[in-house]
């Protein structure tokens, strides 16, 4: 189970609407001055989700709680984002390739033309995939405890 903290925002009934932000996980490292990455996540900046979510603790405004999630729902997206890509920018380099041979032209540059526009397509799949079947309050977040 991956865990989050988070704070509480207000409290109805068994319901708690709790609040956490989004931070790379790069900022602990000893590298993050020098870091393509870290110098990313700053100029993107922290990100605040908030989530309703059922709890029989005691709980107050204010209060710090520790969310934790399903790691498979953060599998999938690790496959869909990194795997899915690259497996759509080798067949379209690949169809490239082989359209390029059968028409008697440069097949070189229609195979790079191909691979780079199955690519971005992919990215604007991927992205409205995202935006439609994996919003946080989907993952069926749970209070673990009150820190």
């Amino acid at each position: 189970m991956i865990e989050e903290i988070a704070t509480v925002q207000s409290v109805h009934d068994d319901w708690a609407s709790v609040v956490t932000t989004q931070r790379p996980s790069c900022h602990n490292c000893h590298e993050v001055n020098s870091c393509g990455t870290s110098v990313l996540s700053k100029f993107f900046g922290a990100k605040q989700i908030e989530l309703n979510i059922h709890s029989k603790l005691h709980l107050k405004q204010g209060d710090q709680v520790v969310v934790g999630m399903k790691e498979t729902v953060f599998l999938g997206l690790t496959g869909l984002i990194y795997f899915l890509p690259l497996c759509v920018l080798f067949l379209f380099a690949l169809f490239g390739q082989y359209l390029g041979s059968a028409l008697n032209v440069e097949s070189e540059l229609l195979s790079i033309a191909f691979a780079l526009s199955g690519f971005v397509g992919c990215y604007y799949l991927i992205k409205n995939l995202i935006q439609q079947f994996f919003d946080p309050k989907k993952f069926h977040p749970v209070i673990l405890k009150k820190v």
